[in-house]
């Protein structure tokens, strides 16, 4: 049984210089006491404890009137969110009494919830100001589609009627970019799951479409093509700067952000140990393989540049348009970027029959789902299994082909 009371109270101690004191909702609960401030100020000589609210100075005083309505709209939420607890039979305490009263979440309309709920997992850091613009993009879609969206009204058809909208009426046209969009409200939807709204899942009935990004992994060929061109004593000192961070993803796999974040701290032993930006809010640590190779890389940006953290001398969007510059000068029609080099890690990781469980531990992520995204079928080896279609005309059985690896996973 928990043991819960709410009591308005005015701080009459510390008296301002308009002669008001500050008012607060104190909260005790299981004997453990926090105050709300209630960001009202009155006076305290009109100030009614046994009721809990403030005396009128006249005889139409609205002011008195107006802070009175706000004082039991306060008292109503707090109870609303005791009586909430206690009917979920979920454990409550003084802290996340506060939380809830502070967040005051939309429990009725959904683009509401979400748009408060966006900005408390700011608030708290949950998420970075670059999720909060994707997820902002996304809330606007929404509230371009409908002007508001119920919990009650969701049902079966919401999400493939969203997407049609997506498709016909905005700049998401590609399935990725509305997989995008759909991957965000999902994330409000199982928040909303979690706060115990009851309402239809529309995503119980409809799956979000992927299809094959336009970042295609590097040929085995064309990855060490840019190591022979880093090799070389005519690469310009930038490109061979800039390079360094592309082969050093290459070698383990790490995004972008981490790799401008790597400190020799990070290498423990065989391995490097970090905590991805990305993920950081869940505190998973990530080891990768620290290879010859990718320790060269490192001894090589400690003497020719010698600052930390490592491959952070040259901002994020002139590191991309320097490896573009690289990729015309070697003739690499891929559009090289980190990204190609994190895929470019996992598939040819694959190739040489890599486990995708371990695959999955090296690129931070929990399911091994993410990972397939990574890795990529070339029509090279498309090409190679062609004698099986040819096959379907022949008694013959298929010949036997030397396998290119287990991460034929599309």
């Amino acid at each position: 049984m928990v043991s819960a009371s709410l009591k308005v109270i005015i701080n009459a101690s510390r008296i301002k210089k308009s002669g008001r004191a500050a008012l607060y909702l104190r909260v005790i609960i299981n004997r453990k006491s926090q105050k709300i401030p209630l960001h009202l100020d009155w006076y305290p000589e009109h100030w009614d404890k046994k009721k809990e609210l403030c005396k009128p100075r006249t005889v139409d005083d609205k002011s008195c009137d107006d802070h009175n309505l706000i004082i039991r709209d306060a008292l109503a939420r707090a109870n609303e969110i005791l009586i909430d607890y206690r009917l979920r039979r979920r454990i409550i305490s003084t802290s996340i009494l506060v939380k809830e009263f502070q967040s005051n979440l939309n429990k009725d309309d959904f683009m509401e919830f979400m748009e408060q709920k966006i900005n408390q997992r700011v608030k708290y850091r949950e998420i970075s100001l670059s999720t909060k613009k994707s997820h902002m993009v996304t809330l606007n879609h929404l509230k371009a589609w409908k002007k508001s969206l119920s919990f009650a009204d969701m049902d079966e058809r919401t999400a493939e009627d969203f997407d049609r909208y997506l498709k016909q009426h905005t700049g998401s046209q590609s399935l990725n970019a509305r997989w995008g969009q759909h991957r965000n409200i999902k994330t409000y939807i199982n928040l909303a799951k979690k706060e115990k709204i009851i309402f239809v899942n529309p995503y119980e009935f409809f799956r979000a479409k992927t299809e094959m990004g336009r970042f295609q992994p590097l040929t085995q060929d064309h990855f060490r093509d840019l190591v022979v061109y880093y090799n070389s004593p005519k690469i310009p000192p930038t490109q061979r700067q800039v390079l360094r961070a592309f082969l050093f993803c290459c070698c383990t796999g790490m995004r972008h952000g981490d790799i401008r974040r790597v400190e020799l701290d990070w290498i423990d032993g065989s391995f490097y140990q970090f905590i991805p930006y990305k993920t950081r809010r869940f505190g998973t640590r990530v080891r990768v393989p620290a290879t010859k190779e990718s320790l060269d890389l490192i001894a090589d940006e400690v003497d020719e540049i010698g600052r930390f953290p490592l491959f952070c001398g040259i901002s994020e969007q002139k590191q991309n348009k320097i490896l573009k510059d690289i990729a015309a000068h070697l003739k690499i029609k891929s559009d090289l970027c980190f990204q190609v080099g994190r895929e470019t890690f996992a598939t040819l990781y694959m190739e040489k029959d890599g486990k995708l469980e371990v695959l999955a531990s090296f690129l931070g992520h929990t399911s091994t789902k993410m990972t397939e995204k990574y890795i990529k079928i070339r029509d090279q080896r498309k090409k190679e299994e062609s004698f099986r279609i040819s096959s379907f005309f022949t008694d013959q059985d298929c010949p036997s082909t030397p396998s290119t690896g287990s991460g034929a996973i599309d």
